[in-house]
This record gives C-alpha cells, sequence and structure tokens, in this order.
C-alpha cells in the first residue's frame, strides 16, 4: 500500500532529516511544507531532498500562525496537491518536523493494510462551555503572524441546521484517500470553511466536525494512534513536553506509532535508542 505523508516543518533541520530518514520508503509520497518564516537552511535542505528524490516534494511555503486559519488552509493545499499528484495513495498522515515513528514502515504498513477507517480523536465541544467559548464565540483573523479579536459572534448552531454538531480533538490525524477528497471538495466541507475560517484553533476542530456529519460518519476511529504528553501553561493552551529518555518504557508499551515531540538538542539519545529499534 501507498501512504501520503505531509510533513510540517520550520526549524531543526537535522532533526527534519532524522524524521523523513525514519519514514522513508520509495513507495510512498512525502510532501514537505516550510513554514515561509523559517531559516535558508531548511529550505535548502527541503529543496536538495525534492531534488533528489522523485517522491518528494514541496508545498509552496505559507506563514504558518499557531492557532489560525492558515493551519487548515495548508492542509488543504496539502491534500488536494496530493490528490492531483499521484492516484495510488491509500491513506494520508500529518506529521510535524519534530515527530517520531515508533515502528517500522511495514508495521504501519499492515497496520493500515485493508483498513477503512479514519483515525482521529474527537469529543462534542458542547460539552465543553469554555473550550468552545474560547474557540468559537469571538470572529478571530491572523494579521502579521498574530490573531486577532475582531468581537463577538452568533454561536455555531446558527450557522448550520440542527443535526450539524461541533466537535474537538488533536490536529494528528490518519485518513483515508476517500475522506481527504470529501475534505477537499465537498460543499459541507465548504460550508465549514466558511465558519472556521474565524474561530480560534480550527486545526482541532475543522476536520473532526467534518468527519462527524458528513459522509464518513461511520468510518471514524477515535484515536489517532500518537503519544503526546500534553502539558497545561499559564496562558490556559497546552504544549506537548520534549520526550526524553523518562518517557522510553512508556512509549513502548502504549499502543502508538507514532509521538511528538522529540527535540534532539534536549535529549538525543532517545532518538538513538528508537532509530535502532527501527533498524536505522
Amino acid at each position: 500500500m501507498k501512504i501520503a505523508y505531509f510533513i510540517m516543518a520550520h526549524h531543526k533541520p537535522a532533526m527534519f532529516l532524522r524524521l523523513l530518514n525514519a519514514i522513508y520508503a520509495e513507495n510512498h509520497i512525502y510532501l514537505i511544507h516550510i513554514d515561509s518564516s523559517a531559516d535558508a537552511e531548511i529550505h535548502e535542505l527541503a529543496n536538495n531532498l525534492s531534488q533528489s528524490n522523485s517522491n518528494i516534494r514541496i508545498l509552496p511555503s505559507r506563514f504558518l500562525s499557531w492557532g489560525g486559519w492558515s493551519l487548515i488552509q495548508v492542509e488543504l493545499d496539502a491534500l488536494t496537491y496530493l490528490l492531483n499528484w499521484d492516484s495510488d495513495w491509500s491513506y494520508y498522515i500529518n506529521l510535524s518536523g519534530q515527530d517520531f515513528p515508533l515502528v517500522r514502515q511495514i508495521q504501519l504498513e499492515q497496520f493500515l493494510l485493508g483498513k477503512n477507517s479514519n483515525y482521529l480523536t474527537a469529543k462534542p465541544i458542547n460539552l465543553e462551555p469554555n473550550q468552545k467559548k474560547q474557540m468559537q464565540a469571538y470572529y478571530r483573523i491572523e494579521d502579521c503572524g498574530k490573531i486577532v479579536n475582531l468581537g463577538e459572534r452568533r454561536p455555531f448552531e446558527d450557522y448550520f441546521s440542527p443535526e450539524i454538531e461541533p466537535y474537538y480533538g488533536s490536529q494528528w490525524k490518519m485518513i483515508t484517500r476517500a475522506f481527504a477528497e470529501y475534505a477537499a471538495t465537498s460543499h459541507l466541507s465548504f460550508e465549514m470553511q466558511d465558519y472556521y475560517r474565524y474561530t480560534f484553533i480550527p486545526d482541532e476542530a475543522f476536520f473532526q466536525t467534518l468527519l462527524l456529519n458528513g459522509d464518513f460518519k461511520e468510518t471514524h476511529v477515535n484515536g489517532n494512534y500518537r503519544f503526546i504528553n500534553m502539558q497545561q501553561f499559564a496562558t490556559a493552551f497546552q504544549r506537548p513536553v520534549v520526550i526524553t529518555m523518562d518517557y522510553l518504557q512508556t512509549i513502548f508499551q502504549s499502543d502508538a506509532l507514532f509521538a511528538r515531540k522529540f527535540d534532539e538538542d534536549v535529549d538525543s539519545s532517545i532518538l538513538d535508542i528508537i532509530e535502532r529499534s527501527l533498524g536505522l
């Protein structure tokens, strides 16, 4: 089977190269996005990889803002690109430049082979009033890398028919080609794009809401097989902690296929051990 990977990176070129080496297989395809604000070194690395490997390509750079619509738009651009590039891939997997696989590619292929499931964490946002208010209660736009609040807006329910319910979860996913095409081309997707374009952190809500209200609801598996340890910050936002040797036993006892985030400047020994386990 063929997997279409989409990797978003903005720094740490050595870490990015280790990731690509760990997931590389000639039968898969790799689309890379380097943030337009990134240093020239990682842009040059990505371009060199693309020029020397026919199954690696570069998506034109955007400036990505945490919490902004650009993170959804770049994925929609990636899905459209991948669908037009190759007609044989079965699954789409998105990664950051500081993710890393925990299994070999042959094991990942065996896990996905013959399945028609879409792996994405999701839960009803209506059950979390504070979360819903934070993400949906105001018009938000991106302006020069900052998220600007333009004031209150009407609730989600006023924009859609009563049977449409909002969800949220993690932005990391493994989705089928069929759902990828639905996300890129369906009328419901375009309607939701119009709404989520002006929300906060839409990358943790758009795909969940589309999947669980569209034609692919029955294919949903509520999990993404990622190991991520989120930490609460004083700003009330959660961020993943860097995985160190302290997590070694935990990650390998989990059912995760990938983990994030790693930083070889903080702890490279855990990456060394994972690479050896992958036969690299």
